[in-house]
């Protein structure tokens, strides 16, 4: 774990540099992780990269759930392919990209990603280059698996950002305090975005993101940003059984409302020329996770 730990550290340290706000072909990272299952992560991220596209923003979702891909549920899309095949010969690049909502680019990883630092470096980098190519995104939204794994925290040093997904439960608040554990730990990033989702109310929604930022400031070398909170509605529940996003399905729904503030929020400029990258560098962030 200390190898893993120093190798994370290094990748951060070896991307610092920043380039010119107004460059061209310039890509925004977001992380999206959860310390439990159940509390909405992966309808976040689909929300949000909607909501993204939406703005203008040209985006690629990641559904990074080694073995537990649902993003294409949510989207109403079904994956013939996935990353697996791609690495095994029996897809090409274009196979294992779909069409989302709204242009919305998809690429399932599954069990691709447990493959990939298996490769030779010929093979990885042909991927890289591969997917850059067909590219032309503008923002790079990852969805992770649940909790802690070597996966998850190699994606949190991967992306530019990263958005914590908890709920007011108790034992949601407990395990997401072990994500910012680990990323403190680990020093992978000094800041942590929380959303908290199924909100009663803003109190409730406040009480959460107190309760973490505290006790984050207190013991932990991690801050956490309020990035905002989307209410308990029976629309987004509805728009989960018609395998639609809900920012679709019920757009003035109050959920779809602060799913588009949060995405808002987060694009904002002046948050956003602080972290991206160039496509060079985004596919030598690729090759940092995956080398050999």
């Amino acid at each position: 774990m200390i190898d893993q730990a120093e190798s994370l550290r290094n990748m951060i340290m070896e991307s610092k540099e920043v380039p010119p706000r107004k460059a061209s072909g310039l890509v925004k990272i977001f992380a999206v992780v959860s310390g439990k299952g159940g509390v909405g992560k992966t309808n976040v991220s689909v929300n949000l990269a909607i909501s993204l596209a939406q703005m203008g923003k040209k985006v690629l979702l990641m559904d990074a759930d080694i073995g537990m891909t649902n993003a294409d549920i949510v989207m109403g899309i079904n994956y013939d392919h996935d990353l697996f095949d791609y690495l095994e010969g029996r897809a090409g690049i274009k196979d294992i990209i779909y069409e989302g909502p709204e242009g919305v680019k998809v690429i399932s990883g599954g069990a691709g990603l447990l493959k990939m630092e298996s490769l030779n470096e010929d093979t990885q980098k042909t991927f890289i280059d591969e997917l850059i190519e067909l590219g032309g995104f503008e923002v790079m939204i990852i969805d992770n698996g649940a909790g802690i794994s070597r996966e998850t925290l190699s994606f949190i040093t991967f992306a530019h950002e990263v958005i914590l997904v908890t709920t007011p439960e108790p034992t949601s608040i407990t395990d997401a305090y072990r994500v910012l554990k680990a990323i403190s730990i680990y020093r992978l990033k000094p800041t942590v975005k929380l959303i908290v989702n199924k909100v009663a109310s803003i109190d409730a929604g406040e009480e959460t993101y107190t309760k973490l930022q505290t006790t984050a400031k207190a013991f932990l070398m991690v801050d956490v940003e309020n990035s905002g909170y989307i209410f308990d509605d029976v629309r987004l529940e509805k728009a989960i059984m018609k395998q639609e996003p809900v920012v679709l399905a019920y757009p003035h729904a109050l959920s779809s409302t602060n799913i588009r503030d949060i995405a808002a929020k987060i694009m904002d400029e002046t948050m956003l020329v602080q972290n991206i990258s160039t496509i060079k560098q985004l596919g030598n962030r690729f090759m940092k996770i995956f080398g050999s």
